[in-house]
């Protein structure tokens, strides 16, 4: 649709090295997509409260602070309460390879605008953070190593 292309041409600049990066004029886009996210996708994903992109997600296995490229600390943030999808598989490889970075790469190449999003396994939310660039999946603490104990894939080698 048109609306993600007049984004990315009026408020998105490209660094060829980097790819596309959002820039410190677009932070109404973040606020934005996490106040739409919130009243249209929950039939999606679950019930979500909005919240900071400076939001740090403890898991059990570290806590993570990643920057906000805005450095405002303020709205686009999105918490999921209990994410359908980890509800659902109870697989940190469906919730990794099925939703995190597909969706992560659809807000990156689609609007140019990055897209943090922290599952906790434990809790079975999921923190979105717009504007915030993701780590790589393999550097992402948030991603437990190992299969979790209630993944129906465990027993058959598991699905790293």
């Amino acid at each position: 649709g048109p609306i993600p292309f007049l984004h990315r041409v009026l408020f998105v600049q490209s660094d060829e090295a980097d790819g596309p990066s959002a820039n410190r004029n677009s932070y109404p886009t973040a606020y934005a997509l996490a106040w739409f996210a919130k009243y249209l996708l929950p039939f999606l994903v679950g019930e979500m409260t909005l919240t900071s992109t400076s939001t740090t997600t403890t898991t059990a296995h570290n806590e993570t602070d990643n920057t906000d490229i805005f450095n405002t600390g303020i709205g686009g943030g999105l918490l999921v309460e209990r994410c359908r999808v980890l509800e659902g598989s109870n697989c940190k490889g469906i919730c990794a390879k099925m939703c995190k970075v597909p969706t992560e790469r659809f807000f990156a190449e689609r609007w140019g605008m990055p897209l943090s999003m922290e599952p906790n396994f434990e809790t079975g939310s999921c923190q979105l953070r717009f504007g915030v660039v993701p780590l790589p999946l393999e550097e992402d603490a948030t991603i437990p190593s190992g299969c979790l104990g209630r993944c129906p894939a465990a027993g058959e080698g598991g699905c790293d």
